[in-house]
């Protein structure tokens, strides 16, 4: 039974091994092209930046705000095709480089420029609260741009003054948390679809198997988007001072205020107080030019250095004196087994990075962070072996979860010592599924059958034979004791009743404000006030951070550093290359699911947990 979906698998697995095997002989090729176009970014801009006093540090929010980078493709890379995919602003760094602007004398400002932006609301909130932070040092923060979304318009409610272009708007629009639903295809392609789940509100497998949402499901989500808005409007209405009311987006709304505003979504936010002046961009630059004056050796340009560039030069150094450690490590991403490169959490992989603080002597407790929906069951359980093996040898283990963490991320945050959630966190989603799909209907329809001998009736078992009704009973047995071991072990960890943690679970998400008030977690608080946390259980007042990650290989490395430099000698993406790029976001769910690999097809997995936009 734990073969079957593994069939299919390895049928893909080689398609795409023929694919990568092609790919590494043209990158080859490639990579010599690349030196050259590194020789010469590097030799047309050698100068390294610099910080002029009184300078603005232009921070433009473009970008996908991330808790660990993902490794750079150099195919997609060298050839153009990942132009459209947007650039990963690594949310430690951006956080890091608002706390040094406050305390830079030569920073004399922040300024906020909108764009591609992409960030959860537990992320926006950890931005939001290094931005205001930043201003208590007395420091102006102004926002400048053009249309200013969702997101942006977050960021840009902590400015001490919003200024848009006439020709510009906000587009407030709410949250919402939707997905595709294949039953429908499935059952036109003949292909049977086997689940089997705990949890009434674990609705990972209802994509293929309804089309449409379920009535649990459509509870649990509506719950969650509605406390996660509300954390919104609260936010954004009291950084503005304006009433709530005005940030409630609706047609009708949006409709009557373009009427009594002249059809005008610019002269519109003026009104409804969304931003405070309405300029030209280029009165913009030249009240920007006039706060913080010209470059000292371009008086064309404007003093200031980007956060990329700041970034750098303020990045923490440790203390190599220094012997006590608090080790970071962050488990981002679906967890599958084996070894997984960053941005994906694997069983082994994750595992060895919490054995290395476990043997390492200057650390003293680790703080795991947490930003994952889960996945394989045997892979979550591996990692968190791990980590009663770190409290075992005496070192405090602290959880920290980022936008989610729920199902397998919440199991292998569970034994930790005490966990932190942010109040827009999705966490819970405590259940199990097993899922895998047959094709006997496919395979008779064009005229294909199998046939053979065995010594089992296991070995017997094919994709393209009807599922023998022995394995059902089997799986649904699997599918409870795995479902009992996980209330058990929240139970256990979180000092509840079984029955109550059982009240709770059934596979439904939660908000971390409602984790809280439940008991799944302790406190609500950053990554930072966890870290003061472990210092604390660890008997430390006087430590040192240590991030300890997936190491990039010298070619990532290398890529990451020139890919800007050399971007404009590379191909641009041509209308064929974007529609493959919309087609991938498409099918990203059926990607995701052919990477489970668990060897019981168990699943502690919440993959629509990350799909609130």
């Amino acid at each position: 039974m734990a073969k079957t979906p593994s069939m299919i698998g390895r049928f893909f697995r080689l398609i795409f091994s023929v694919i990568n095997t092609f790919r590494r002989i043209v990158l080859n090729v490639l990579f010599f092209t690349v030196l050259a176009l590194i020789v010469i970014g590097f030799s047309r801009d050698s100068a390294a930046p610099t910080v002029q006093d009184g300078a603005a540090l232009v921070i433009a929010l473009d970008g996908i705000v991330v808790e660990e980078l993902t490794p750079v493709d150099p195919f997609e890379a060298l050839t153009g095709q990942d132009s459209d995919r947007p650039q990963e602003i690594l949310l430690a760094d951006l956080l890091h480089s608002i706390d040094q602007a406050g305390k830079d004398d030569r920073i004399k400002g922040i300024v906020l420029k909108p764009g591609n932006f992409k960030a959860s609301i537990a992320k926006l909130e950890d931005i939001g609260t290094a931005l205001a932070r930043y201003k208590e040092n007395g420091k102006p923060l102004l926002f400048f741009g053009g249309g200013i979304d969702q997101s942006n318009y977050y960021l840009a409610s902590y400015a001490d003054e919003i200024t848009i272009n006439p020709g510009g708007g906000v587009a407030i629009e709410g949250f919402g948390m939707s997905r595709l639903y294949y039953n429908e295809a499935l059952q036109n392609l003949k292909v049977t679809t086997h689940l089997y789940r705990v949890g009434k509100y674990k609705s990972f497998a209802e994509s293929y198997t309804r089309n449409d949402m379920s009535a649990p499901a459509r509870e649990a989500a509506q719950a969650v988007i509605d406390d996660l808005w509300q954390s919104y409007v609260d936010t954004v209405s009291s950084n503005r001072e304006i009433d709530p009311r005005a940030l409630a987006p609706s047609l009708d709304n949006i409709s009557l205020l373009l009427d009594e505003n002249g059809n005008d979504p610019a002269a519109m936010a003026l009104a409804t107080g969304l931003v405070d002046t309405l300029a030209t961009d280029i009165a913009m630059r030249d009240s920007l030019m006039q706060t913080f004056g010209a470059d000292e050796e371009d008086d064309s340009k404007l003093n200031a250095i980007g956060l990329q560039d700041y970034a750098a030069m303020v990045a923490p150094t440790a203390n190599p004196l220094q012997q006590n450690k608090i080790a970071i490590i962050v488990a981002k991403g679906t967890i599958l087994n084996g070894d997984q490169p960053s941005g994906t959490i694997g069983g082994v992989s994750t595992s060895k990075l919490l054995r290395q603080a476990r043997q390492d002597d200057q650390v003293k407790a680790v703080v795991l962070r947490v930003d994952s929906g889960g996945g394989s069951a045997y892979a979550s359980e591996q990692i968190r072996q791990e980590v009663l093996a770190l409290q075992e040898a005496g070192k405090p283990v602290v959880a920290s979860m980022g936008s989610v963490a729920a199902s397998g991320g919440y199991w292998i945050s569970a034994s930790t010592d005490r966990i932190f959630a942010q109040k827009d966190t999705i966490t819970g989603s405590i259940g199990i599924i097993s899922m895998f799909q047959t094709f006997e209907n496919a395979a008779e329809y064009i005229g294909v059958h199998q046939d053979g001998v065995a010594t089992s009736d296991i070995r017997q078992i094919s994709f393209i034979e009807p599922l023998n009704d022995k394995i059902g009973p089997i799986m649904q047995r699997l599918m409870d004791k795995g479902y009992h071991d996980f209330i058990s072990l929240v139970a256990k960890s979180r000092q509840m009743e079984l029955e109550q943690v059982d009240a709770i679970a059934q596979g439904r998400i939660w908000s971390g404000a409602d984790a809280l008030e439940l008991g799944l977690v302790d406190e609500l608080g950053s990554l930072e006030q966890a870290v003061i946390a472990a210092a604390s259980l660890a008997d430390l007042s006087d430590y040192d951070t240590k991030v300890i990650g997936h190491e990039l290989s010298p070619e990532q490395e290398l890529l990451r550093e020139v890919m800007n430099n050399v971007a404009v000698y590379l191909p641009a993406p041509n209308s064929e290359t974007k529609l493959l790029w919309q087609l991938k976001g498409l099918l990203k769910p059926i990607a995701e699911q052919m990477q489970l690999d668990d060897p019981n097809n168990l699943y502690y997995l919440c993959m629509e947990c990350s799909n609130v936009r």
